[in-house]
């Protein structure tokens, strides 16, 4: 088995490739900035070095010694500004990615987005976060030498720890399920399924091109609401809400994160990105490009599994 370097070990994605890895039987270093919880990964035991992707430091150097194989999953969703995501998902990357090159690290996985792709039918990517991912993968293009490079990019991630989901699950068990009034389909992905396209990607042969990763299942907001009602068992009413006022709480939700300088929970890319862009894309290269892997886990199963930890650990009541 192989060390492996991972960054964003604490964060939701994160942590279930980390228990995964340890579970392979590889040996695991987690990167933690002085902010992060630990508690998802607290139990595996792991080594915890400091590092912060928003600046350059000796600290990415020492970290990265003896390692065979670095993914690389850390990364802001949420940033006031459009420098503050390319201070971390782009420049960030880039550092991690030269100094891994330099350090004669065998292999490099970068965890990046659909959202660098951009929605269906757009040229690129049309959001500071997307872009941000999309400058990321050029970094670790120009950084590669002989390092080998999978680029994965899951859709909609969604599972037990994430909690950017949970409002719907909150509204949907008080008996009201709150969608956009969209028909764009949406293919989102358990998390699990992108846990194991990453331990496939330890050992796949390197792609030519970044890998999609989503469920097998299209949904339409109907459909959601349907898979949502079943999933907290409760049957609700159905409130279908326009694009424009999506977009007009992501407005607010940003201009009240200037006032508390802290990164909107909610924005206007977030908005348009449910209510007014489909994101679906093609699994079947990823499934020949990654031997073994197809995603194992419906929608409907999924979300069934997210509401009963909901439960368990007391964020759904």
């Amino acid at each position: 088995m192989s060390t492996v370097l991972l960054t964003g070990g604490t964060g939701f994605l994160g942590s279930h490739i980390a228990e995964a890895l340890v579970a392979d039987g590889h040996e695991l270093r987690c990167t933690v900035r002085a902010t992060s919880d630990t508690r998802w990964i607290d139990h595996l035991g792991v080594d915890l070095l400091p590092l912060d992707l928003g600046r350059a430091d000796a600290e990415t150097s020492a970290a990265l010694a003896g390692v065979d194989t670095v993914i690389h999953c850390g990364a802001l969703t949420r940033a006031r500004s459009e420098a503050e995501f390319m201070a971390v998902n782009a420049e960030g990357t880039g550092r991690v990615a030269r100094a891994a090159a330099d350090a004669g690290v065998r292999r490099f996985i970068l965890i990046s987005s659909l959202a660098a792709r951009g929605p269906d039918g757009a040229p690129g990517p049309i959001s500071p976060y997307g872009r941000s991912k999309a400058a990321g993968e050029r970094h670790l293009a120009e950084a590669t030498g002989d390092m080998e490079t999978v680029v994965i990019r899951p859709g909609g991630v969604y599972g037990p720890r994430d909690s950017d989901l949970l409002p719907l699950f909150e509204t949907a068990n008080k008996g009201w399920i709150v969608v956009p009034r969209s028909t764009a389909p949406v293919q989102p992905v358990y998390v699990t399924d992108v846990m194991s396209a990453v331990l496939a990607a330890l050992v796949c042969d390197p792609p030519d091109a970044p890998l999609p990763v989503a469920g097998e299942d299209l949904l339409d907001w109907s459909g959601v609401a349907t898979a949502l009602s079943a999933a907290v068992g409760v049957t609700g009413r159905v409130v279908r809400v326009p694009p424009a006022l999506f977009w007009t709480l992501g407005l607010v939700s940003e201009i009240g994160a200037v006032l508390t300088k802290a990164a909107p929970a909610m924005d206007r890319r977030r908005a348009q990105d449910m209510s007014v862009h489909s994101w679906t894309c093609r699994i079947d290269e990823t499934k020949a490009a990654l031997p073994g892997w197809s995603p194992q886990v419906s929608a409907a199963d999924g979300l069934a599994k997210t509401a009963e930890w909901y439960r368990d650990i007391g964020w759904l009541r």
